[in-house]
Protein backbone atom coordinates (compact mmCIF):
# COMPACT_ATOMS: atom_id res chain seq x y z
CA UNK A 1 0.00 0.00 0.00
CA UNK A 2 1.44 3.13 -0.90
CA UNK A 3 2.80 5.47 1.60
CA UNK A 4 0.57 8.30 2.50
CA UNK A 5 2.11 11.45 1.84
CA UNK A 6 3.17 13.63 5.61
CA UNK A 7 0.58 16.45 6.27
CA UNK A 8 2.59 19.73 6.42
CA UNK A 9 1.69 21.34 10.03
CA UNK A 10 1.41 24.65 9.79
CA UNK A 11 1.86 25.95 13.33
CA UNK A 12 -0.84 28.38 15.16
CA UNK A 13 0.88 31.38 16.87
CA UNK A 14 0.34 30.68 20.76
CA UNK A 15 -0.72 33.67 22.71
CA UNK A 16 -1.70 35.00 25.79
CA UNK A 17 -5.44 34.27 25.86
CA UNK A 18 -4.88 31.01 24.56
CA UNK A 19 -2.28 29.70 27.57
CA UNK A 20 -4.98 31.33 30.09
CA UNK A 21 -7.54 29.50 28.65
CA UNK A 22 -5.87 26.20 28.93
CA UNK A 23 -4.36 27.31 32.87
CA UNK A 24 -8.63 28.35 33.90
CA UNK A 25 -9.78 24.73 32.64
CA UNK A 26 -6.96 22.71 34.54
CA UNK A 27 -8.33 24.55 37.73
CA UNK A 28 -11.58 23.93 37.30
CA UNK A 29 -11.10 20.14 36.36
CA UNK A 30 -8.68 20.02 39.47
CA UNK A 31 -7.50 16.22 40.64
CA UNK A 32 -9.58 14.54 38.10
CA UNK A 33 -7.48 16.73 35.37
CA UNK A 34 -8.13 17.11 31.53
CA UNK A 35 -7.17 14.70 28.20
CA UNK A 36 -5.66 16.25 25.11
CA UNK A 37 -8.78 16.29 23.13
CA UNK A 38 -10.43 18.45 25.80
CA UNK A 39 -7.98 20.81 25.69
CA UNK A 40 -7.71 20.83 22.14
CA UNK A 41 -11.54 21.31 22.09
CA UNK A 42 -10.79 24.19 24.39
CA UNK A 43 -8.55 26.16 21.91
CA UNK A 44 -10.71 24.95 18.93
CA UNK A 45 -13.79 27.45 20.55
CA UNK A 46 -11.63 30.63 20.56
CA UNK A 47 -12.64 32.88 18.13
CA UNK A 48 -8.89 33.30 17.01
CA UNK A 49 -8.02 30.05 16.36
CA UNK A 50 -11.60 29.48 14.70
CA UNK A 51 -11.14 32.09 11.57
CA UNK A 52 -7.29 30.31 10.91
CA UNK A 53 -6.72 29.65 7.47
CA UNK A 54 -6.13 25.81 8.31
CA UNK A 55 -10.32 25.93 9.64
CA UNK A 56 -10.83 24.09 6.33
CA UNK A 57 -8.35 21.25 6.19
CA UNK A 58 -9.67 18.88 9.56
CA UNK A 59 -6.30 16.80 9.85
CA UNK A 60 -4.10 19.93 9.67
CA UNK A 61 -6.08 22.00 12.16
CA UNK A 62 -6.00 18.93 14.36
CA UNK A 63 -2.69 18.28 14.54
CA UNK A 64 -1.76 21.85 14.48
CA UNK A 65 -3.81 22.25 17.65
CA UNK A 66 -2.05 19.38 19.21
CA UNK A 67 1.06 21.45 18.86
CA UNK A 68 -0.33 24.40 20.05
CA UNK A 69 -1.31 22.67 23.62
CA UNK A 70 1.51 21.09 24.00
CA UNK A 71 3.30 24.90 23.35
CA UNK A 72 0.77 26.33 25.83
CA UNK A 73 1.58 23.58 28.44
CA UNK A 74 5.30 23.95 27.91
CA UNK A 75 4.29 27.80 28.25
CA UNK A 76 2.87 27.35 31.44
CA UNK A 77 5.70 25.06 33.25
CA UNK A 78 8.38 27.40 32.03
CA UNK A 79 6.86 30.08 34.24
CA UNK A 80 7.08 27.45 37.24
CA UNK A 81 3.89 25.88 36.82
CA UNK A 82 3.56 22.03 37.66
CA UNK A 83 1.61 20.09 35.98
CA UNK A 84 1.68 15.84 36.13
CA UNK A 85 1.25 13.33 33.55
CA UNK A 86 -0.96 10.32 34.54
CA UNK A 87 -1.85 7.59 32.49
CA UNK A 88 -5.35 6.30 32.44
CA UNK A 89 -5.66 2.33 33.27
CA UNK A 90 -8.12 1.80 31.19
CA UNK A 91 -7.30 3.38 27.95
CA UNK A 92 -3.75 4.31 29.01
CA UNK A 93 -4.35 8.32 27.54
CA UNK A 94 -2.50 10.68 29.52
CA UNK A 95 -4.39 13.32 31.56
CA UNK A 96 -2.94 16.34 32.63
CA UNK A 97 -3.52 18.05 36.09
CA UNK A 98 -2.23 21.22 37.54
CA UNK A 99 -0.68 20.82 41.09
CA UNK A 100 0.85 24.61 40.55
CA UNK A 101 -0.07 27.61 38.67
CA UNK A 102 2.39 29.63 36.82
CA UNK A 103 4.48 32.40 39.06
CA UNK A 104 2.01 35.12 37.40
CA UNK A 105 -1.40 33.19 38.23
CA UNK A 106 -3.21 35.47 39.58
CA UNK A 107 -5.72 32.49 41.15
CA UNK A 108 -6.24 31.85 45.14
CA UNK A 109 -4.81 28.43 45.38
CA UNK A 110 -7.51 25.82 46.65
CA UNK A 111 -5.35 24.88 49.61
CA UNK A 112 -4.58 28.44 50.20
CA UNK A 113 -8.17 29.46 50.28
CA UNK A 114 -9.96 27.06 52.56
CA UNK A 115 -6.56 27.69 55.17
CA UNK A 116 -8.00 31.47 55.04
CA UNK A 117 -11.71 30.33 55.50
CA UNK A 118 -10.79 27.93 57.98
CA UNK A 119 -8.92 30.72 60.07
CA UNK A 120 -11.74 33.23 59.86
CA UNK A 121 -14.20 31.01 60.62
CA UNK A 122 -11.94 30.16 63.89
CA UNK A 123 -11.21 33.64 64.78
CA UNK A 124 -14.52 34.36 64.65
CA UNK A 125 -15.56 32.01 67.74
CA UNK A 126 -12.18 33.05 69.45
CA UNK A 127 -12.54 36.67 70.87
CA UNK A 128 -11.17 38.19 67.56
CA UNK A 129 -14.08 39.58 65.42
CA UNK A 130 -11.83 42.27 64.56
CA UNK A 131 -9.22 40.20 63.15
CA UNK A 132 -12.27 37.87 61.50
CA UNK A 133 -13.38 41.35 59.44
CA UNK A 134 -10.19 42.27 58.53
CA UNK A 135 -9.82 38.34 57.23
CA UNK A 136 -13.06 38.96 55.30
CA UNK A 137 -11.15 42.02 53.79
CA UNK A 138 -8.76 39.22 52.37
CA UNK A 139 -11.16 36.58 51.44
CA UNK A 140 -13.62 39.29 49.13
CA UNK A 141 -10.36 39.84 47.36
CA UNK A 142 -9.89 35.93 47.07
CA UNK A 143 -13.59 35.90 45.92
CA UNK A 144 -12.48 38.04 42.67
CA UNK A 145 -9.48 35.32 41.92
CA UNK A 146 -11.07 32.29 42.56
CA UNK A 147 -12.31 29.34 40.04
CA UNK A 148 -16.17 28.79 40.01
CA UNK A 149 -15.10 24.95 41.09
CA UNK A 150 -13.70 26.62 44.48
CA UNK A 151 -16.48 29.09 44.78
CA UNK A 152 -18.52 25.94 44.61
CA UNK A 153 -16.05 24.04 47.02
CA UNK A 154 -16.28 27.19 49.70
CA UNK A 155 -19.76 27.91 49.78
CA UNK A 156 -20.51 24.38 50.62
CA UNK A 157 -17.74 24.89 53.36
CA UNK A 158 -19.60 27.98 54.75
CA UNK A 159 -22.65 25.90 54.89
CA UNK A 160 -20.92 22.56 56.33
CA UNK A 161 -18.67 23.43 58.97
CA UNK A 162 -19.08 24.84 62.41
CA UNK A 163 -16.94 26.17 65.32
CA UNK A 164 -18.05 25.38 68.54
CA UNK A 165 -16.71 26.66 72.20
CA UNK A 166 -15.38 29.99 71.57
CA UNK A 167 -16.02 33.49 72.98
CA UNK A 168 -16.91 36.62 71.57
CA UNK A 169 -15.04 39.44 72.97
CA UNK A 170 -17.11 42.85 72.83
CA UNK A 171 -16.14 44.83 69.79
CA UNK A 172 -15.87 48.02 70.93
CA UNK A 173 -15.75 50.77 68.53
CA UNK A 174 -11.67 51.75 70.10
CA UNK A 175 -10.56 48.51 69.22
CA UNK A 176 -9.29 48.97 65.92
CA UNK A 177 -7.40 52.61 67.04
CA UNK A 178 -5.61 50.26 69.49
CA UNK A 179 -4.58 47.11 67.49
CA UNK A 180 -3.33 49.32 64.49
CA UNK A 181 -0.34 51.25 67.21
CA UNK A 182 0.21 48.19 69.16
CA UNK A 183 0.92 46.15 65.72
CA UNK A 184 3.58 49.80 64.66
CA UNK A 185 4.98 49.74 68.24
CA UNK A 186 6.05 45.63 68.11
CA UNK A 187 7.31 46.45 64.69
CA UNK A 188 9.47 50.21 65.47
CA UNK A 189 10.39 48.31 68.99
CA UNK A 190 8.71 50.89 71.16
CA UNK A 191 7.25 51.24 74.35
CA UNK A 192 3.57 52.27 74.54
CA UNK A 193 1.38 53.62 77.19
CA UNK A 194 -1.87 51.35 77.24
CA UNK A 195 -5.07 52.93 79.23
CA UNK A 196 -6.33 49.37 81.24
CA UNK A 197 -8.66 47.78 83.01
CA UNK A 198 -8.06 45.17 85.11
CA UNK A 199 -10.90 41.74 86.19
CA UNK A 200 -13.53 43.31 88.61
CA UNK A 201 -12.20 47.45 88.37
CA UNK A 202 -14.39 50.28 87.80
CA UNK A 203 -11.17 52.01 87.08
CA UNK A 204 -8.63 52.41 84.66
CA UNK A 205 -5.55 52.86 85.16
CA UNK A 206 -1.69 53.47 82.70
CA UNK A 207 0.93 51.46 82.06
CA UNK A 208 4.09 51.95 80.34
CA UNK A 209 4.97 48.72 78.77
CA UNK A 210 6.98 46.77 76.11
CA UNK A 211 4.75 45.32 73.71
CA UNK A 212 6.23 41.80 72.39
CA UNK A 213 3.51 40.38 70.33
CA UNK A 214 -0.14 39.49 69.98
CA UNK A 215 -1.23 36.20 71.80
CA UNK A 216 -4.10 34.18 70.74
CA UNK A 217 -5.11 31.69 73.04
CA UNK A 218 -7.54 28.93 72.34
CA UNK A 219 -8.32 27.48 76.38
CA UNK A 220 -8.55 30.81 77.42
CA UNK A 221 -10.83 32.57 74.42
CA UNK A 222 -9.51 35.74 73.38
CA UNK A 223 -6.62 37.82 72.10
CA UNK A 224 -4.24 39.19 74.53
CA UNK A 225 -1.10 41.64 74.16
CA UNK A 226 2.12 40.34 75.94
CA UNK A 227 4.19 42.51 77.66
CA UNK A 228 7.38 43.02 79.81
CA UNK A 229 6.23 45.08 82.77
CA UNK A 230 8.92 47.26 83.63
CA UNK A 231 7.33 48.23 86.89
CA UNK A 232 6.71 44.58 87.75
CA UNK A 233 9.93 43.21 86.03
CA UNK A 234 8.14 40.32 84.82
CA UNK A 235 6.53 39.83 81.67
CA UNK A 236 2.44 39.99 81.65
CA UNK A 237 -0.66 39.24 79.32
CA UNK A 238 -2.82 42.02 78.95
CA UNK A 239 -6.13 41.25 77.29
CA UNK A 240 -6.87 42.97 73.85
CA UNK A 241 -10.60 44.29 74.90
CA UNK A 242 -9.61 45.93 78.45
CA UNK A 243 -7.27 48.09 76.56
CA UNK A 244 -9.13 51.45 75.42
CA UNK A 245 -5.84 53.63 74.60
CA UNK A 246 -2.55 53.56 73.38
CA UNK A 247 0.52 56.10 72.91
CA UNK A 248 2.91 55.30 71.32
CA UNK A 249 6.24 56.41 73.06
CA UNK A 250 9.72 57.53 72.01
CA UNK A 251 11.48 55.33 74.25
CA UNK A 252 12.78 52.15 72.83
CA UNK A 253 10.95 49.12 74.40
CA UNK A 254 13.17 46.96 76.63
CA UNK A 255 13.37 43.37 77.18
CA UNK A 256 15.90 42.90 79.98
CA UNK A 257 15.38 39.35 80.71
CA UNK A 258 15.20 37.75 77.46
CA UNK A 259 15.45 33.95 78.92
CA UNK A 260 12.44 34.86 81.12
CA UNK A 261 10.49 36.53 78.33
CA UNK A 262 10.82 33.27 75.89
CA UNK A 263 9.53 31.02 78.79
CA UNK A 264 6.21 33.37 79.20
CA UNK A 265 5.74 33.29 75.42
CA UNK A 266 6.67 29.04 75.12
CA UNK A 267 5.05 27.73 78.16
CA UNK A 268 1.86 30.43 78.82
CA UNK A 269 -1.43 27.99 79.22
CA UNK A 270 -4.99 29.62 79.10
CA UNK A 271 -2.97 33.26 78.63
CA UNK A 272 -1.67 32.82 82.39
CA UNK A 273 2.41 33.37 81.69
CA UNK A 274 5.09 33.58 83.82
CA UNK A 275 8.95 34.04 82.97
CA UNK A 276 10.18 31.21 85.47
CA UNK A 277 11.99 28.20 84.35
CA UNK A 278 8.94 25.47 83.46
CA UNK A 279 8.26 22.00 85.11
CA UNK A 280 6.58 18.96 84.08
CA UNK A 281 3.39 18.25 84.82
CA UNK A 282 2.18 14.50 84.99
CA UNK A 283 -1.60 13.81 84.54
CA UNK A 284 -3.21 10.37 85.01
CA UNK A 285 -6.31 10.31 82.24
CA UNK A 286 -8.71 7.50 82.16
CA UNK A 287 -12.71 7.23 80.49
CA UNK A 288 -12.80 5.90 76.91
CA UNK A 289 -14.45 8.73 75.44
CA UNK A 290 -11.18 11.51 76.92
CA UNK A 291 -8.55 9.26 75.98
CA UNK A 292 -9.44 8.42 72.44
CA UNK A 293 -9.92 12.39 72.07
CA UNK A 294 -6.48 13.06 73.27
CA UNK A 295 -5.22 10.51 71.47
CA UNK A 296 -7.18 11.92 68.48
CA UNK A 297 -6.69 15.88 68.98
CA UNK A 298 -3.81 16.37 71.53
CA UNK A 299 -4.23 19.62 72.63
CA UNK A 300 -1.53 22.31 71.91
CA UNK A 301 0.00 22.32 75.55
CA UNK A 302 4.25 22.60 75.50
CA UNK A 303 5.83 19.42 75.28
CA UNK A 304 2.36 17.37 75.33
CA UNK A 305 3.08 13.58 75.49
CA UNK A 306 0.23 11.14 75.99
CA UNK A 307 1.20 7.03 76.54
CA UNK A 308 -0.78 4.00 77.13
CA UNK A 309 -0.50 2.46 80.28
CA UNK A 310 -1.58 -1.08 80.92
CA UNK A 311 -4.56 -0.69 82.97
CA UNK A 312 -5.90 1.61 79.84
CA UNK A 313 -5.66 5.09 81.67
CA UNK A 314 -3.40 7.38 79.74
CA UNK A 315 -0.52 9.53 81.17
CA UNK A 316 0.03 12.29 80.06
CA UNK A 317 2.93 14.71 80.50
CA UNK A 318 3.53 18.29 79.74
CA UNK A 319 5.32 21.70 80.34
CA UNK A 320 4.25 24.67 82.07
CA UNK A 321 5.82 27.58 84.66
CA UNK A 322 2.17 28.10 86.25
CA UNK A 323 0.13 26.66 87.83
CA UNK A 324 -3.25 28.40 86.87
CA UNK A 325 -3.37 26.93 83.43
CA UNK A 326 -2.33 23.73 84.19
CA UNK A 327 -5.41 23.59 87.03
CA UNK A 328 -7.97 25.17 84.45
CA UNK A 329 -7.41 22.01 81.76
CA UNK A 330 -7.04 19.39 84.41
CA UNK A 331 -10.05 20.15 85.81
CA UNK A 332 -11.98 20.01 82.77
CA UNK A 333 -12.03 16.04 83.17
CA UNK A 334 -13.78 15.99 86.70
CA UNK A 335 -13.28 12.70 88.04
CA UNK A 336 -11.29 11.05 85.73
CA UNK A 337 -7.96 12.79 86.22
CA UNK A 338 -5.23 12.80 88.66
CA UNK A 339 -2.83 14.73 89.09
CA UNK A 340 1.09 12.89 90.42
CA UNK A 341 3.24 15.41 89.82
CA UNK A 342 4.29 18.01 90.48
CA UNK A 343 3.27 17.87 94.63
CA UNK A 344 2.18 21.03 94.84
CA UNK A 345 0.15 21.16 91.32
CA UNK A 346 -1.57 17.88 92.95
CA UNK A 347 -2.41 20.13 96.31
CA UNK A 348 -3.91 22.99 94.60
CA UNK A 349 -5.99 20.80 92.36
CA UNK A 350 -7.05 18.89 95.34
CA UNK A 351 -7.91 22.17 97.05
CA UNK A 352 -9.77 23.42 94.00
CA UNK A 353 -11.86 19.94 94.29
CA UNK A 354 -12.76 20.73 97.79
CA UNK A 355 -14.04 23.92 97.29
CA UNK A 356 -16.41 23.06 94.86
CA UNK A 357 -17.43 19.87 96.85
CA UNK A 358 -18.48 22.67 99.25
CA UNK A 359 -21.27 24.18 96.68
CA UNK A 360 -22.77 21.10 97.10
CA UNK A 361 -22.82 19.96 100.30
CA UNK A 362 -26.73 20.55 101.85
Amino acid sequence: MAQMPAVAVEPISVDEGSVRALLMALRETGSLGMLKEDLRRILAARADTVRSVLQEDPRRKAKALDKKVERCLASLERDKAVIERRKEASSRKIRFVLTQGPEWDEHISGDARLALKLAGMTLSQTGTRLWHEKLEVIEQFANRHMTDRDRRLFHQLDSAVKVYGGVEDPCESTLEAVLVPLLQAIETKRMVRVEYQSPGAVNTFLMDVSPHSLTHDLFAGGAYLLVWDPKGDSPKQLRLNRISEVEILKDRAKFPDKWRMKNAVDYQIGAWCSGDDPFEVVVRIWGASWIKSLEEAPPALPGFLPAREEEGSLLVRFKANCEEGPIRWILQFGACAQVLAPLALRQRVREELEETLKGYRD
